[in-house]
């Protein structure tokens, strides 16, 4: 579940920034350590895989109800994610590998491209790899605090129907508009269609 999660956290994140920027963004970036293949950019994806996000409507119902407790899973995991964080860039740090290489080697090999084609040295390969062993023992581990936490939260949400509603919000900008409203009301923030008209002065006396 932790791949969807994370992938969820970057969505939701984003789509709090609003408007086009945040669904410019979705695709190019991707979680530390657990990644779906399916989160890779637009452009970045194999022809038969692209989808680009906004474009036509997702065929799946999401009530109200379903929705919130996808949003609640998305911000207690997030929350759970930041106590990792360090550890996660401490990883590579000790492998002396930096993010944005690492996040290239994935890429690439969730492509099927060749490293070597690809321009990636043999020395990167390795400490990619020893990378991605440790990263994937700290995924379990903050897999199951996440886990922990859904549960403590009383959240339910099954892993086959958080799967399907992920996808779904980057299909449909209705669900991303549902989405970012219940994302405003938690912040009381007010809807943008209905922006608070300026008070009105009071006219002077005419003499």
């Amino acid at each position: 579940m932790l791949k969807y999660i994370l992938s969820a956290i970057l969505a939701v994140s984003l789509m709090a920034c609003g408007g086009d920027d945040a669904q410019d963004q979705m695709g190019d970036e991707q979680p530390m350590g657990e990644q779906a293949p399916d989160q890779q950019a637009p452009d970045q994806q194999a022809p038969d895989q692209q989808a680009p996000m906004g474009e036509g409507e997702a065929d799946v119902d999401v009530s109200d109800e379903e929705l919130q407790a996808f949003f609640d899973a998305a911000m207690i995991a997030q929350e759970v994610q930041g106590e990792y964080q360090q550890d996660m860039e401490g990883i590579l740090a000790d492998e002396g590998l930096e993010m944005e290489t690492y996040s290239q080697i994935y890429q690439t090999i969730q492509m099927g491209q060749d490293p070597d084609e690809a321009g990636i040295s043999s020395e990167d390969m390795e400490r990619f790899e020893s990378a991605d062993a440790k990263l994937d023992e700290l995924g379990a581990e903050m897999e199951s605090a996440i886990d922990q936490a859904l549960a403590d939260e009383g959240v339910d949400m099954d892993l086959d129907r958080f799967e399907e509603i992920n996808m779904a919000i980057e299909q449909s900008p209705e669900l991303q508009q549902r989405l970012q409203q219940m994302m405003m009301e938690e912040e009381g923030m007010p809807d943008q269609g209905q922006q608070p008209q300026p008070e009105q002065q009071p006219e002077p006396d005419q003499y």
